[in-house]
């Protein structure tokens, strides 16, 4: 297998400009090539390669010190599962599963990831099942599983020193019981050993034991497919989000598509949150942390809006306490045109439409100008959001809505980003992407600029004009290429605007895209491109980059100062259309 590598990394395309470049794209190289032969794949044969990548997210990779940051952040976005998983089968679709003697896939019981949206399903025994939505699912997932297996074992090398590791691997002490010792063991900070114990919560005891019943040596196999296969299961998608919103005329009717989350819209639209404020204060004090009554006393002494994201940032776990309150939230969702679609396939993806014609004035959040809303009674305009897609998944599902609408009239993207310069939360305009799919340059007139949110700041800053760099996986970059970036006043490393922008460039000059070139989108002055990201990372500081997961209150600020201007510029825009004759129904 190592031999096999080493062919695999000497027929590579010639070099890239620079030797970190040149690492990351052998590692790539070596995992595809493998993978595509359809044998199965020892994770342990690609971890010299991870190792010498030295990612900004795993840096200490090859040291014998326990990178616990970069532990969670692969666990967060692989299955809770993981422990008791030796095999790991790759498909792009349920018939491809079929094809290779996967009959009863459907009845493995499901296995989401805390921090990834990606269907995973297992077999209670050894072996999950990883369903793909595009490349970038791989390039995600085989560095993911690399670091995590990377890091388990060093974790079970420190734990097998101890006197009492069988006990502990039988369950006959807990983890619980043995506190102190275990931290000794480990050797890690007690700020590690507390976010450890933190993110694994009530599984502490099962997932220790495990952590020293055996180092982990997990296999990949990705059962044959192509690109045809990815573009199949889209159109599949899209054939259910038709039916699904048939009655609504999705296809016949105006639209403008968001690529965001399924939560900002919403709330903005159905005035949930501020009519049941009170209960939601009330839940905050009663079960909330520290940080929710410091974070509602700072907002008490300000007479902004901005009191409406603490709203918005407790409602989530308040309504999933009450079923009650979550057919209110619903109710009152679909009273102000919006319905939702939850896709149950290989493509987990909720996709949302808003009939922008049954927008309430008086329901809608307080910060969107409510001056000539009432036109909106005559407009014939969808709105429709999706939840956003990884990586190159964005490609083609842009493709095929693209292909589908009858009036396509905007695109934008709320999305997060690595960000160089600044602070988490802060927002980011990119006019200039580098995509590492196709490597060119797309340069865009973003619809956006600070003039458009700065109504919507509190406590984060906006970097109009910026240069952002479309990676493929987020373990695929290092300190030296983030120091190069920065040199080339990249400010950003994202996932999804270059695919979305590929696809862009096909819909707008019909025809595809070119390759390694600095490529000019030019749509009609009547249509909109906006992409916003909010920093959700920091490459240059590595804790707080691997802690982004849990941004808290400040993700949940950062996410409606961008939904806000967007939805604001979709709604002005559809009023004009609306009086000057071009969007009544």
């Amino acid at each position: 297998m190592i031999d096999r590598i080493r062919r695999i990394i000497r027929a590579g395309k010639g070099p890239p400009a620079l030797e970190e470049d040149r690492l990351i794209e052998r590692y790539v190289n070596a995992y595809h090539a493998l993978l595509g032969g359809g044998g199965e794949v020892a994770v342990e044969c690609l971890e010299s390669l991870h190792q010498a990548v030295s990612s900004s997210l795993h840096r200490g990779a090859a040291a014998k010190t326990i990178m616990v940051s970069a532990f969670l952040y692969s666990a967060l976005r692989l299955p809770d599962c993981m422990e008791r998983v030796d095999y790991v089968v790759i498909g792009a679709s349920e018939p491809v599963f079929r094809a290779h003697g996967y009959e009863d896939i459907n009845m493995w019981e499901p296995a989401p990831a805390q921090a990834r949206r990606r269907k995973a399903l297992f077999n209670g025994q050894r072996t999950l099942a990883v369903c793909l939505s595009s490349i970038s699912d791989i390039d995600d997932l085989v560095p993911s599983l690399c670091a995590y297996q990377i890091e388990w074992n060093k974790m079970h090398a420190r734990l097998s020193r101890l006197t009492l590791v069988r006990s502990l691997a039988k369950g006959r002490i807990t983890a619980s019981a043995i506190g102190g010792a275990l931290k000794a063991a480990l050797g890690v900070s007690t700020g590690d050993y507390q976010m450890l114990a933190e993110v694994w919560g009530s599984h502490w005891d099962r997932k220790i034991a495990a952590l020293a019943s055996a180092p982990k040596s997990l296999h990949l196999r990705m059962l044959p497919s192509d690109q045809g296969g990815y573009k199949k299961e889209v159109k599949k998608w899209w054939a259910s989000i038709a039916e699904h919103f048939r009655d609504a005329g999705i296809e016949r009717r105006p639209l403008y598509l968001v690529s965001s989350n399924t939560h900002s819209l919403a709330n903005l639209i159905s005035g949930f949150a501020y009519r049941h404020r009170d209960e939601l204060i009330a839940h905050a004090f009663d079960k909330g942390s520290g940080e929710l009554y410091r974070t509602w006393e700072w907002l008490q002494r300000d007479e902004s809006d901005a009191k409406l994201n603490f709203y918005y940032h407790v409602q989530r776990e308040y309504v999933k306490r009450n079923s009650s309150l979550y057919k209110i939230q619903r109710t009152m969702e679909e009273n102000a045109g919006l319905q939702r679609f939850g896709h149950e396939r290989f493509l987990d993806q909720e996709t949302q439409i808003i009939d922008v014609s049954r927008i309430n004035p008086d329901c809608i959040d307080i910060r969107v100008n409510r001056r000539h809303l009432n036109v909106l009674k005559k407009s014939s305009a969808l709105i429709l959001n999706i939840d956003y897609p990884l990586g190159f998944s964005a490609y083609y599902i842009m493709s095929q809505i693209a292909e589908a609408a009858a009036n396509l009239r905007g695109v934008y993207v709320m999305g997060k980003s690595a960000a160089m310069i600044g602070r988490l939360g802060d927002i980011m305009i990119p006019s200039e992407i580098s995509d590492e799919h196709t490597r060119n340059r797309y340069m865009f007139k973003n619809c956006f600029s600070v003039r458009n949110l700065v109504a919507y700041l509190s406590n984060m800053a906006v970097f109009d004009d910026q240069k952002s760099v479309t990676v493929r996986g987020t373990f695929l970059h290092n300190w030296d290429s983030v120091k190069h970036l920065h040199k080339e006043d990249f400010t950003g490393i994202e996932m999804e605007a270059g695919p979305y922008l590929s696809a862009l460039y096909e819909y707008i000059h019909g025809r595809p895209a070119p390759r390694n070139r600095q490529v000019r989108i030019e749509p009609p002055s009547t249509f909109d491109i906006g992409i916003l990201h909010y920093c959700s990372d920091t490459p240059y500081n590595v804790r707080a980059s691997l802690l982004s997961s849990r941004m808290g209150y400040a993700g949940v600020e950062a996410a409606y100062t961008c939904a806000l201007p967007i939805l604001q510029l979709i709604l002005s825009r559809e009023i004009c259309m609306v009086m000057t004759g071009e969007g009544k129904a």
